[in-house]
């Protein structure tokens, strides 16, 4: 029986994400980093270890994949080729630092390469993000063949040992194609994005992995030869094995394994102390050869003499179990193993007091940026507080603590119940007090809540969704009805927008107080808000119509357009869940259409989630992947406005319904980086960031999030001092309104009287205000100006 694979050699030198790696004849690693470089290892003959010899860096923006060439008698050295996210291929010596040739082309992203046998070995395939591949042949400065058809990214590309060529794509499908580019079959069997290929040459077979978290064996003929399981997540890639066999092969993914496939079987599975694991290769020693996105390459081995010293396995071993336990802890709803690594300190910071919380060994610590020149840096604040094992079977797990008992109670039609924990011993009336102030609902409930809690606790099990009674009206369901009692329960929930609650837009509601011991007894009628304002106007008809224009654009003669049955199904979505569930699929497929005309399909989304189980189906679907495309949109490097508009608009409705609210505050710190970068926005612009902040405030206080309130705290200040328009301004000040209205307001009211650049913009909209928009916003201004204790 075969030895297992323990680390053999951990390579530092990167910054960022490692997301491409290979290896040569001779046991040398090239490996391509998001931090923009490749580098060049070569095995340093004292010990297991390797030196980096060469570091390639004409890459403008991050290195996705790279190649390497074997030496042949016009480059005795071989060739190291890299590509990347500016669209751009360079082809180097591995002696020299800057590129001997620059292939552009491909007109997006150039996501993977291979090796093509010619004659003079001198030739390679590329695969890009524009859903095209091509032949290039070293010596002319354009392609030789170009292969189109697939209807989005392509992932992987191989040539097959019969000469054919095969993609694989993020349109699900695997294509097979001539040399000269004629597309000769469409294998389809997996059910999302087909991230790897390889090729098994002495059985006629090859093998690819996908998004799926599956492996499909296909037979050169195209025929389905079996289905591997075993992985949880994400495949990104695979690698063939060929010391071990002719049917091995090894995979990585996003679930921290590489897998050791031989025979059909996952014989062995290596943990990693890394979330992704990008990239995977075999040396010809039988070594493998990873990838990761804490930015460290790894060797792994079965050969004892290759094996690390004990020290730097036991190291390793720690990191391992530390991020084990960490998969099982959260930190306020935020799961510690998805924070990154110190890795993401590499990153400069995009203003000063930006907060980030990073996975430092068995905890998490929080780091401000501190801008001083040239010597601007991250700054340790402290350890981050507060995790907690999930793996308490005999409690309920709400908002990273465990609870004896956590109540639904059902305030709204049509918005998600409020929670309600509680634990044997405590204090009811404290509870009571807590959860009325959380959710700034009026005192007088009272009694009704501690009631309700001795009433409900007296019971062995109390299920957490289903089965209780609401402390309100002591039925299932708290429906609010048009008197007094619904005036008085609507309490301080007003709309700052029509100026009336949430049930109603009358003046008499508009002028109703609560007091509560968490707030000013001096009431705002502004805020603080704790519902979610969203963008509810649109017209599918108009958005068909644009559909239809675009879809027009992005077909040929190999790669149609979307036939329009597709599209009018597509916008029923914008008015509820649709008759076809196809719908969904059309919806992702048009999403990877080409910047300049993909936002009215972000504006059906938009619409869409609106509507729960739409919600529920868009923020689930390929492990919440929508968020990373409204990210994109949402950076320093978009100038589509309509893009950054709808983004910023959908990201605020996500947050309507339980599971795009979890997907959005998982990835909230990430939002909030992204929109802190953004450029100067028109009025349509200025008004969706405002109110994303907003929303973002009434998330984090749902959900007791002290950390994300702090980094509001700081962000929303300085984004209301580059606002112009009255409206935005308006809504900005409701939600430092409701910031300064929270448990947490001593902390908020510290971070917003020091920013001095805000204290002046306030002063200028107290004293200033024509027209009724000036006039709401002046108002709005003067009561955070009575919070803050200012005078002017």
């Amino acid at each position: 029986m075969s030895k297992k694979f323990k680390l053999s050699a951990s390579l530092f030198g990167h910054s960022l994400d490692v997301r491409s790696v290979v290896v040569t004849n001779n046991n040398s690693i090239i490996s391509g980093s998001r931090d923009k470089t490749a580098k060049f290892w070569t095995p340093n003959r004292i010990d297991t270890g390797y030196t980096p010899i060469q570091t390639f860096r004409d890459q403008k923006n991050f290195v996705i994949a790279v190649l390497y060439l074997e030496p042949t008698s016009e480059y005795p050295d071989g060739l190291v080729i890299t590509g990347g996210n500016d669209n751009t291929i360079y082809v180097y010596k591995p002696s020299e630092p800057f590129a001997t040739f620059t292939l552009k082309e491909h007109t997006n992203a150039v996501s993977c390469f291979s090796k093509y046998s010619t004659s003079n070995n001198n030739a390679f395939l590329s695969g890009s993000w524009d859903c095209s591949a091509k032949l290039w042949t070293l010596g002319n400065s354009t392609s030789t063949v170009t292969f189109s058809g697939h209807l989005a990214a392509i992932w992987s590309i191989i040539q097959l040992a019969d000469s054919r060529i095969v993609t694989a794509s993020a349109d699900k499908t695997i294509g097979i194609w001539s040399s000269e580019g004629a597309r000769l079959n469409s294998l389809t069997g997996h059910t999302d994005c087909v991230r790897g290929l390889v090729d098994l040459s002495e059985l006629h077979q090859f093998v690819s992995v996908a998004n799926d978290a599956t492996i499909r064996v296909w037979s050169y003929a195209g025929e389905s030869q079996g289905v591997l399981y075993g992985h949880t997540n994400y495949i990104y890639s695979i690698a063939r094995c060929k010391s071990a066999g002719e049917n091995c092969f090894v995979t990585s993914d996003e679930d921290r394994t590489v897998r050791f496939w031989q025979n059909g079987e996952n014989i062995e599975t290596i943990q990693l102390p890394a979330q992704s694991v990008w990239s995977v290769a075999c040396l010809s020693n039988g070594d493998i050869v990873t990838g990761s996105s804490d930015g460290v390459v790894r060797v792994f081995t079965q050969n004892e003499s290759r094996y690390a010293d004990e020290a730097t396995l036991n190291k390793f071993n720690e990191e391992v179990e530390a991020l084990t336990r960490q998969s099982t802890q959260e930190i306020g709803g935020y799961k510690i193993s998805d924070l990154p690594g110190k890795e993401a300190l590499y990153d400069p910071g995009r203003k000063a007091g930006q907060m980030k919380m990073i996975r430092e060994g068995t905890g998490v610590v929080a780091y401000t940026w501190v801008e001083d020149g040239d010597k601007s840096h991250w700054e340790k604040v402290g350890d981050v507080l507060g995790s907690t094992d999930k793996t308490n079977q005999d409690k309920t797990m709400y908002e990273g603590k465990a609870y004896d008992f956590v109540f639904s109670v059902d305030v709204e039609d049509g918005k998600p119940p409020l929670k309600l924990p509680y634990n044997k011993g405590d204090d009811p009336y404290q509870a009571a007090h807590n959860f009325l102030a959380k959710n700034f609902l009026p005192a007088s409930y009272l009694e009704q809540v501690v009631d309700f809690i001795l009433k409900n606790t007296q019971e062995k099990y109390v299920p957490p969704s289903t089965e209780y009674v609401d402390p309100f009206t002591g039925g299932s369901r708290y429906t609010p009805s048009t008197g007094n009692n619904s005036q008085d329960f609507a309490g301080r929930n007003f709309d700052p927008f029509t100026g009336g609650s949430s049930y109603s837009t009358s003046a008499t509601q508009a002028k109703q107080t609560v007091s509560s011991s968490t707030i000013s007894s001096q009431v705002s009628k502004f805020f603080p808000i704790n519902t979610y304002r969203t963008f509810e106007m649109g017209d599918s008809n108009v958005i068909l119509v644009k559909l239809k224009e675009f879809n027009e654009k992005t077909g040929d003669s190999q790669s149609p357009p979307v036939n329009e049955h597709y599209l009018v199904e597509l916008v029923k979505l914008c008015n509820g869940p649709p008759d076809d569930p196809n719908a969904f699929d059309t919806l992702f497929k048009l999403l990877e259409w080409p910047d300049e005309i993909v936002f009215p399909v972000v504006d059906v989304i938009r619409m869409a989630v609106r509507f729960k189980k739409n919600n529920e189906i868009i923020a689930t679907a390929n492990s919440g992947s929508l968020l990373r495309k409204l990210l994109s949109f949402i950076n320093e490097n978009c100038n589509i406005i309509n893009n950054v508009i709808v983004a910023l608009r959908t990201l605020s409705n996500l947050l309507m319904h339980e599971f795009g609210e979890d997907l959005v505050f998982e990835h909230r710190f990430d939002v909030v980086e992204n929109i802190t970068a953004l450029g100067p926005l028109n009025k349509n612009g200025q008004i969706a960031l405002s109110t994303l902040l907003l929303n973002l405030c009434v998330a984090s206080l749902k959900k007791r999030d002290d950390l994300g309130i702090s980094v509001l705290a700081d962000v929303i200040p300085d984004i209301l001092t580059k606002l112009s328009d009255p409206e935005s301004q308006f809504r900005s000040y409701v939600a430092l309104g409701t910031l300064l209205s929270s448990p947490q307001s001593a902390e908020v009211k510290a971070k917003v009287k020091s920013n001095v650049g805000f204290i002046s913009a306030l002063e200028s909209h107290v004293l200033s205000g024509q027209g009724d928009l000036e006039e709401k916003r002046r108002n709005c201004a003067s009561q955070v100006q009575e919070i803050l204790n200012l005078s002017f």
